[in-house]
């Protein structure tokens, strides 16, 4: 057994003869971490930030298509959206501007480029107005405006784009413009004209400050 501790013995005194040296710094180290501790608990200051007390980054959520800082397409969010796979969720953030480029892209290619010349939205309240720039039967041109405002039935989960009412004026409108003024701004909104032909479930709408921000799953 004496074997044993005559090694580490021999060891220790090496250890402790070689480093006699460093003993003078490693003093003045300590002795200045002491100082600043003393001066620190006086104070009552803390250096840096406590780990409780830092604030977490906010997760985003999944499949989140944030086109007002992406400046990307609502199009093309939608195409996005349509190709996840069944059970993802996503959101959508958008523009009245980009919601506008939508909505008028979708009625001219839908046939009425001749009648509608251009246009904007108006968001906010819960509510999305369209303005459009038309050119009537009679060849006359003039604006015209839908109001609308979607909801969400709590218990079904069936998204209601609910108008409350167009104007035009005198002007002479041709059939099926106000119809169609409405499936465009229900696919802004939900990526399908109705609520048959979508193949998404909307949990969450908001259309306030210019802004809309939509989330759901696909169905």
């Amino acid at each position: 057994m004496r074997k044993h501790y005559l090694i580490p013995a021999a060891v220790l005194s090496f250890i402790l003869a070689s480093t006699g040296g460093c003993n003078s710094r490693l003093d003045a180290n300590m002795a200045t971490f002491n100082a600043s501790a003393t001066q620190i608990a006086g104070s009552g200051g803390i250096i840096g930030t406590p780990l409780a007390m830092l604030t977490p980054e906010p997760t985003p959520p999944p499949n989140l298509y944030n086109l007002i800082e992406t400046g990307d397409t609502l199009v093309h969010a939608w195409g996005q959206v349509y190709g996840l796979a069944s059970g993802s969720e996503f959101t959508i953030y958008a523009t009245q501007q980009q919601v506008a480029d939508f909505v008028i892209a979708t009625l001219q290619l839908g046939g009425w480029s001749d009648t509608v010349k251009g246009g904007s939205t108006t968001i906010g309240s819960g509510q999305l107005r369209l303005d459009v720039a038309i050119v009537d039967t009679a060849d006359n041109y003039g604006a015209g405006t839908l109001t609308c405002q979607p909801t969400i039935d709590g218990t079904l989960g069936v998204f209601k784009l609910n108008p409350l009412g167009a104007q035009f004026g005198s002007l002479q409108i041709p059939n099926g413009l106000t119809a169609a003024m409405g499936d465009a701004t229900q696919t802004a909104l939900t990526g399908a004209k109705s609520e048959l032909l979508s193949k998404v479930t909307i949990k969450m709408i908001s259309l306030e400050s210019e802004t809309m921000k939509v989330s759901g799953t696909v169905r």
